[in-house]
């Protein structure tokens, strides 16, 4: 059983009354310690692995969960008491490679089973679904030694990790994709600038699971403000006057924790505030300030993307056209950065800077450097290898170039960082 306290929801509790060596993480359901026989006709015992998916205060049974009657498993595959395999009994969705469940549970085999009963409906809850396979793999390991039994009344130790959501990331479950969202586990990442397209990078960021999110901005958070940011302020808000990264830390505080709010702009006084960080978004649309935080960033070896928009209008049209860019800097390419980045003090985005509402062209210009963020990291596959992106929006083209290894010797796909071993399961812009 699990010494995890968990309200009885979807057969949990059942389950923990009769037994059975149960246990919750990153919102799955563990049920160890299930006997099974091996190829060499072999009692061992293997684990069995579902999505428990949270929803508010309640668990989604496994009809709403996204997963309905499959398993993972843990273990090599169960056989019949004479060595042969449970094919029939199983329907086997084999993995060429061990599939990363989430962090510290690999399985190559999930299996997809279930009763007449059940065929129209689905499986009422866990308790259903878990003793069903339960069930059917270990009455074979019963042949042979009619006392094994998965009720083993032992009690697992909690060891899930703590969050920074102050609920859990049921998308990520019911995608599928909990490890891989796990390359994004970073210490400390900064952005620089909370305007339309700093706060838009923020509102992403923030659901990821970066331990720290700095916010540096010293602008007051204004009412044209709120027609270029994600979400919608209410006339309260307003006339309170907040700073940007105080609005932003509050609006978002009841969703994660770690959020930094640094109300002030970054200079050559103040920039070595940057030393240290893993990733950082330099979101800000004044030259003068692009080149102090980019120089230093580069010179600190430390990687980060560049945002910038240039937006104009015809004079005959009355229309706006414009371009996005995104500039991506690692220790490992950065000779582009003097022809890439502008860092003089021109007027050339002075029609931007009067505030014409270009929030989709924000929002645009925020997701191309998330997801630039993001194949750096391992998360998103990053063929191209470009470290230069420019939208158009007269042609609604994308261009690429500046085109480099992510690190030295690596291939891209292999992420900045990338995840560490995992362990089968036990038993202003």
């Amino acid at each position: 059983m699990s010494a995890r306290p968990i309200a009885p929801d979807s057969g949990f509790a059942a389950l923990l009354e009769q037994g059975y060596e149960i246990e919750v993480r990153q919102q799955h359901l563990l049920v160890y310690s299930v006997p099974y026989v091996t190829a060499n006709r072999i009692v061992e015992r293997g684990t069995v692995v579902c999505k428990y998916v949270e929803n508010a205060d309640t668990i989604l049974p496994p009809t709403a969960a996204g997963d309905d009657h499959q398993v993972w498993w843990t273990g090599s595959f169960p056989c019949r008491s004479d060595g042969t395999l449970m094919l029939a009994e199983l329907v086997a969705n084999e993995q060429p490679t061990p599939f990363t469940v989430f962090e510290g549970c690999e399985s190559q085999h999930r299996f997809s089973n279930k009763p007449e009963e059940y065929s129209q409906t689905g499986y009422p809850d866990h308790f259903e679904k878990v003793t069903h396979y339960v069930t059917l793999i270990q009455s074979q390991a019963k042949v042979l030694d009619p006392n094994v039994d998965a009720r083993t009344r032992r009690v697992i130790p909690p060891s899930e990790p703590g969050s920074v959501f102050r609920y859990s990331d049921t998308a990520s479950v019911r995608a599928e994709i909990v490890a891989t969202s796990a390359r994004l586990k970073l210490q400390k990442v900064a952005i620089v600038g909370l305007g339309g397209t700093g706060g838009y990078v923020f509102d992403q960021v923030a659901k990821t699971p970066v331990w720290e999110i700095h916010l540096f901005d010293g602008d007051d958070f204004k009412q044209h403000n709120a027609f270029r940011a994600p979400g919608a302020a209410t006339e309260q808000e307003l006339r309170r006057h907040m700073k940007k990264v105080d609005y932003f830390v509050e609006r978002y505080s009841p969703m994660r924790k770690g959020l930094m709010p640094h109300p002030y702009f970054l200079d050559e006084s103040n920039v070595a505030e940057l030393a240290g960080f893993d990733f950082v978004f330099v979101c800000v649309d004044k030259g003068r300030a692009r080149k102090t935080i980019c120089g230093y960033l580069a010179a600190q070896g430390i990687p980060f993307v560049d945002v910038g928009m240039d937006v104009v209008m015809d004079a005959e049209t009355q229309q706006l056209d414009g371009t996005c860019r995104v500039t991506t800097v690692t220790p490992f390419k950065n000779d582009h950065v003097a022809g890439s980045i502008p860092m003089d003090d021109d007027e050339s985005d002075a029609l931007y800077r009067q505030n014409i509402q270009v929030a989709d062209l924000n929002a645009l210009n925020a997701q191309l450097a998330v997801i630039k963020w993001k194949q750096l990291f391992g998360f998103y596959e990053d063929r191209a290898r470009s470290h230069q992106a420019t939208y158009t929006v007269a042609t609604q083209s994308l261009t690429r170039g500046e085109l480099g290894a992510l690190r030295h010797g690596t291939e891209p796909t292999a992420g900045w960082t990338g995840p560490g071993p995992t362990t089968v399961c036990a038993g202003a812009v």
